[in-house]
């Protein structure tokens, strides 16, 4: 016989007798100790939002990187600004604050931890226009991404001065700039040059299995050679300069042209400072492309078929790309 087996056997069978007997002697003392515990933290909290709650304020959680988090700070500039006097306040860290000046952003961090005391709204759609908001009114939480230009109407003027770079990602986008523009010198490149910056959005859109199952495009060769001709048809003196997570792939894709400078070993915010720089814009695909053409401000050019149909990305635009792209910028195959 196998002593040694029973005896832990029996070990266990006791320790869940002890187990069974100690939770029938106190459970019901400790239901109630956790009961009370519930009690006291709901008291609390209820103290707490009594204290602390303010009635003119709009409350949000920064989400995602560079382009995701400067929709949200667009909206929530936007819904502040037709609200007089509300004050936004971050529940998280505000990832911009070392970018861009935030010029006319009344902010401040959730030092009171407040922000849970306010109803919460979420966007219905990610990429779409959700009119909910235009109804809602301070003290509130929102959450979203809000990537409608429509959420901007009206603050373009003010939301262009929030997002002015600090001057030492500034300049050296500046002295950048003035670099490339002096290496196409021997090519008949000049201060009356029409510059286009191209972003090219690849890499984790294709690499990381996520995005892929949610339905992300990536524009191909045929629309980076459609975007670059819709330019030369219309400027006979233009000079292209690319950024963005796949320069291989475009210099392979754009090797035949000759006026076309590839920058690498940026930061993302050096990217967006020096392609801002330009007069006009080529996105593919995603919201850090978006954003170089809206504060760049020219003509945008964007592809038109950013998300695959019947996917859940799809999903986030309410039906079309109307709310997401602006009328104005032009889609291309």
């Amino acid at each position: 016989m196998n002593f040694d087996r029973d005896e832990d056997i029996m070990k266990t069978f006791n320790l869940k007798n002890s187990i069974f007997q100690f939770l029938n002697r106190r459970g019901k003392t400790l239901l109630k100790v956790f009961a009370v515990v519930v009690l006291i933290y709901f008291f609390y909290w209820e103290v707490h939002c009594m204290i602390f709650k303010q009635n003119n304020v709009v409350c949000i959680y920064i989400q995602g990187r560079l382009a995701n988090a400067m929709f949200q700070e667009a909206f929530v500039y936007s819904f502040a600004k037709e609200r007089d006097g509300t004050e936004v306040v971050f529940g998280s860290e505000n990832p911009l604050v070392n970018i861009f000046t935030l010029e006319g952003l009344n902010w401040k961090y959730d030092r009171s931890y407040s922000c849970s005391c306010y109803s919460k709204f979420e966007d219905k759609w990610d990429c779409g226009f959700d009119d909910v908001f235009e109804r809602l009114m301070p003290p509130v939480q929102v959450n979203g991404y809000f990537q409608s230009w429509k959420y901007l109407k009206g603050h373009e003027e003010g939301i262009r001065r929030m997002f002015t770079f600090q001057p030492h990602i500034r300049n050296k986008a500046k002295d950048q700039l003035h670099t490339i523009v002096e290496s196409f010198k021997d090519k008949g490149v000049s201060d009356k040059t029409v510059l286009v910056g191209i972003h090219i959005r690849r890499g984790d859109y294709i690499k990381k299995k996520h995005f892929v199952e949610f339905g992300y495009n990536v524009a191909p060769d045929v629309y980076i050679h459609n975007a670059i001709k819709f330019y030369q048809v219309r400027y006979s003196d233009v000079l292209f300069i690319v950024c963005g997570n796949d320069i291989a792939w475009a210099r392979e894709v754009m090797k035949s042209y000759e006026r076309v400078h590839f920058v690498e070993g940026n930061s993302p915010s050096q990217d967006m400072a020096l392609l801002t720089r330009t007069h006009h814009t080529i996105m593919t695909v995603g919201t850090f492309g978006w954003w170089i053409g809206w504060l760049t401000n020219g003509t945008t050019v964007y592809y038109k078929h950013t998300y695959r149909e019947g996917t859940d990305f799809m999903a986030q635009f309410h039906g079309s790309t109307q709310e997401h792209f602006l009328p104005n910028w032009i889609g291309l195959e």
